[in-house]
């Protein structure tokens, strides 16, 4: 179902080795990531680089791989209401890329010879994808997956990220006792459970008591902030995780109803509610948005185009971009659209391998079958399967038109030499 999309991560350094299952939503990512730009900005950061993923798992963590990519599991995003204590947390993650603490970690991946074949396989898929930019994000994700365990600092760096992450939330003005509420509640929990089943969040990082003084050593205390507009939106991808992960079915709730009902297989009675919640929200494009995905998988292809119109803009999220392009291409309707929307989110969909398929299909349905099979040999590129992807290297070789279509056979070359170096 692709209402509230769950897939494994496609990029193989975390699907062959650790089999990190990602919650795609837009309404979530989009949320999140409006919370930590703020962050960014106050952190000397590019806001644009901001980049965040939910983890579909129960376990209370929250981790980083740099170059603006931040994880965080859906159980500690369940465990705090307040969204100023999720601020604290993105808060220290910021903390340990702005510090440098990645930069270090990196250093140890390629100083580690053990590693060095799926570093390199990792740094590969990276330069696959975007070039250098992201090659410290991929080799760090090996690691983690290698070993795994989520990125471990040394003492001295989780005091100086909890510091400079308070200091952010003071910059912003959040209160740093929301950062000393979350270590108390992970301590609470560590108590209550005799410490068996205390967070992964709290088992990699030093002892919560030092941590708690050391912050409210810290002299600037404020009044705790309330923004009520982002207590709503916070409030809301909390009950959309609810009803789809827990099956929780709220009636005084019709959004996470909704959700309820078409997780229940219940597509109708989903698409009732969301179209009564749009004549009362004609604004909302997150009442739209799924109604036009559930319009799509009912096989009504016009209407959902017509309300992917209504919501397109330049900046919206990349995964709704993406949906729309798979509904033109599936209609056959204006696809050179399609190929410019899935063009300009290649990059910022960095662990969706689904957008070159779609690429593939949309060159195929205009029978540039050469571009085509170039999309395909990507597709399996990041999904690992370098055999594949050689072969259909090769076979988009001899298709391509050397005249028209230079650029591509200069890209495909290049891939072939990087599988085919890797390989020796």
């Amino acid at each position: 179902m692709k209402f509230l999309k769950i897939f494994l991560v496609s990029l193989f350094i975390f699907e062959n080795s650790f089999g990190i299952r990602l919650i795609r939503d837009a309404e979530i990512e989009t949320v999140l990531t409006d919370m930590v730009k703020p962050i960014f900005k106050v952190a000397g950061l590019k806001e644009k680089s901001a980049k965040i993923f939910v983890v579909n798992s129960d376990e209370i963590n929250a981790f980083t791989i740099g170059n603006g990519y931040i994880f965080i599991n859906s159980g500690l995003l369940l465990k705090f209401k307040d969204p100023a204590q999720v601020i604290a947390v993105l808060s220290h993650e910021t903390a340990h890329i702005a510090a440098g603490h990645i930069n270090r970690l990196m250093a140890g991946v390629l100083n580690r010879q053990r590693s060095a074949t799926g570093v390199m396989l990792a740094g590969l898929l990276a330069t696959i994808l975007t070039g250098s930019d992201k090659a410290i994000a991929a080799s760090l994700g090996y690691l983690m997956a290698e070993e795994r365990l989520f990125l471990r600092y040394s003492r001295g760096e989780e005091f100086a990220a909890d510091n400079l992450g308070a200091s952010y939330m003071e910059k912003l003005g959040y209160s740093s006792d929301y950062m000393i509420s979350v270590f108390q509640t992970f301590q609470n929990d560590s108590i209550l459970n005799g410490g068996e089943f205390t967070p992964e969040y709290v088992k990699s990082h030093p002892d919560a008591n030092s941590r708690i003084a050391a912050l409210k050593s810290r002299n600037k205390r404020l009044s705790p902030k309330k923004d009520k507009n982002l207590v709503e939106k916070y409030s809301r991808i909390l009950r959309k995780l609810r009803a789809y992960l827990k099956g929780r079915n709220s009636s005084k709730d019709e959004y996470s109803r909704a959700i309820y009902l078409h997780r229940c297989g219940k597509t109708i009675e989903a698409m009732a509610i969301l179209e009564k919640l749009i004549e009362k929200n004609p604004h909302d494009i997150f009442y739209k948005e799924p109604l036009a995905q559930l319009l799509y998988e009912s096989g009504k292809l016009e209407k959902s185009i017509e309300i992917y119109q209504q919501i397109y803009e330049k900046d919206l999220n990349p995964l709704i971009k993406k949906d729309y392009a798979e509904v033109l291409i599936e209609a056959n309707r204006n696809l050179e659209k399609a190929i410019q929307i899935l063009e300009s989110i290649k990059y910022d969909s960095y662990f969706d391998s689904d957008i070159f398929r779609l690429l593939a299909k949309a060159y195929g349905k205009k029978n540039e079958i050469g571009i085509s099979n170039f999309m395909l040999a990507q597709e399996k590129l990041i999904n690992g399967e370098l055999l594949i992807a050689k072969q259909l290297l090769d076979i988009c070789l001899s298709q391509l038109d050397r005249k028209k279509e230079n650029s591509y056979i200069k890209k495909a070359k290049y891939l072939k030499e990087l599988i085919n170096r890797n390989q020796r």
